[in-house]
């Protein structure tokens, strides 16, 4: 049992590690809106493999982490929210999974199928923290021109990453380790 924490615990780390990285290595700046990242794929990954609370907290904290290092920091709020937020369509997707006995790989119909609102949840999260702090005018012209990058190569690296793990089974040896 006390075994089983510590891994958790670890692989909570690498994720919030991995998240921050994916997100301060590669940054493709964006018209008037900061830059995107591949931090998000690795959100993506730590809800398909950790436990619920474990995936949270690293897609938050990994996440506000970056925006900290990055010159971010008055997004880092919002940040933290909205990655735990985007967590939850796959953590919903795992639940199902579960109960019909298929939670064994990454890359399945069920967690492709919640990159769509993972997506929207990032979208319009960052519209409303930005209509909070910046006003309208600035949040829509923000949304419109660069809100959709970001997940969608998120949402791209995802499907390498995941397709590549699941080759190798990952997940199942995780899973046994925990």
């Amino acid at each position: 049992m006390k075994n089983s924490k510590i891994k958790i615990i670890t692989m909570t780390a690498l994720f919030t590690a991995l998240v921050t990285i994916g997100t301060v290595v590669i940054q493709i700046p964006v018209p008037g809106k900061g830059y995107t990242h591949f931090g998000d794929s690795m959100i993506y990954l730590a809800a398909c493999i950790l436990p619920a609370p474990a995936a949270c907290f690293a897609s938050g904290a990994g996440a506000a982490l970056a925006d900290l290092l990055t010159g971010y920091a008055i997004y880092a709020p919002a940040t933290f929210i909205i990655k735990i937020l985007n967590t939850l369509p796959f953590v919903l997707a795992r639940i199902h999974m579960k109960k019909k006995n298929t939670d064994d790989r990454i890359l399945t119909p069920q967690t492709v199928l919640m990159l769509v609102p993972t997506s929207f949840v990032t979208i319009f999260g960052y519209l409303i923290a930005e209509y909070i702090m910046f006003g309208s005018k600035f949040a829509v012209v923000s949304a419109i021109t660069g809100g959709w990058l970001q997940p969608t190569g998120s949402l791209l690296a995802f499907l390498v990453i995941a397709a590549a793990l699941d080759k190798i089974k990952f997940k199942s040896k995780i899973l046994n380790q925990l």
